[in-house]
């Protein structure tokens, strides 16, 4: 079982416009609405891939219940934590003309913190070891980042496989609970170290200094510039093909959820990482917060490269570049 576990939920509503004019009034083509957050994106593209996952997490308000009703009809099994308040809602534009996306996101409810704690009591019921526990994306006031370490701590005392896909504060606080497996993007990581990581040598580098703060395995994903994993077993790189991107959002959350498929599967880095840059790669295909389709992921899997270097010395000596 993959337990993906989202504190702050939103609900993405997703704007279609042919331009964008800020201070004009601007005619909406299309619109969507999706249930969203990191967990909830990861749960959504498992159940693309034929993988079953159950989204746990907190709920707020009316519009929490719209989320997981959704979820439901998705075939998704979930378990949400009732709360007071309301679920946030994030507001994404995408600009057809100009091909630029923009995110209006919502910090979200506050919550009271005995919630957490009856998330944790729910948790230790249904994780069995061997599961993997997904610990993912923002917190919501006045709850504490160390929440995460705990979390995690929790998920290792079960005896499940533990991940962490966060930011800033909650990263970093995360990243203490010693998960099994981190996966960033290299702005965050650069939030993070307080160093820049446009030459691609210091991905596999910023990548230790991850391991070094708690994580086993730590994966960095710079978009077309592809992902580096590193592990005890060595450095891996993973490139995807060249396509036309509509939207990234939500690439990283599918990229994260190709990568489980195999991992839960008990396949190795390289084929992970291999469906993790299809579906991110997959997802950038679709508009808004639609997320991937698993006719692309499969269509694009066989175009993306995976090299493996068994040190970060040697899979940054090049620049990581393609040879």
């Amino acid at each position: 079982m993959i337990v993906t576990v989202t504190l702050n939920p939103a609900v993405d509503h997703t704007l279609d416009l042919e331009r964008f004019v800020p201070g004009d009034t601007n005619r909406v083509r299309q619109s969507r609405i999706d249930p969203g957050g990191k967990g909830i994106n990861v749960s959504r593209v498992l159940r693309e891939l034929g993988r079953e996952s159950m989204a746990a997490g907190l709920s707020a308000g009316s519009l929490g219940r719209f989320v997981e009703h959704s979820l439901l009809e998705q075939g998704i099994l979930c378990d949400f934590v009732h709360t007071k308040g309301q679920t946030r809602t994030n507001l994404t534009i995408v600009d057809e003309t100009a091909h630029e996306t923009t995110l209006l996101s919502y910090r979200g409810p506050e919550i009271d913190p005995r919630h957490i704690q009856t998330l944790e009591s729910r948790l230790r019921r249904y994780i069995s070891p061997g599961d993997w526990l997904v610990v993912a994306g923002s917190i919501p006031p006045p709850i504490e980042p160390a929440t995460y370490a705990r979390l995690i701590e929790l998920g290792r005392e079960l005896g499940a496989h533990t991940v962490l896909d966060a930011d800033a504060e909650a990263l970093a606080a995360g990243l203490k609970g010693r998960p099994e497996l981190v996966k960033l993007n290299y702005h965050e990581a650069e939030r993070l170290l307080g160093d820049s990581l446009d030459d691609d040598a210091a991905l596999p580098v910023a990548a230790e200094k991850m391991r070094a703060a708690g994580a086993a395995t730590a994966v960095i994903t710079a978009g077309a510039r592809g992902a580096v994993a590193v592990s005890d077993e060595g450095t891996w790189w993973a490139w995807p093909p060249e396509v036309t991107v509509v939207s990234a959002v939500g690439a990283g959350d599918a990229l994260l959820a190709g990568m489980l498929l195999k991992l839960a599967d008990g396949e190795g880095m390289e084929e992970a990482l291999r469906w993790g840059t299809a579906a991110g790669a997959a997802t950038c295909l679709t508009t808004g917060t639609q997320l991937c389709h698993r006719a692309d992921v499969k269509r694009i899997l066989p175009d993306v490269r995976v090299e493996q270097s068994r040190s970060t010395v040697a899979a940054g000596g090049d620049g990581g570049k393609r040879r």
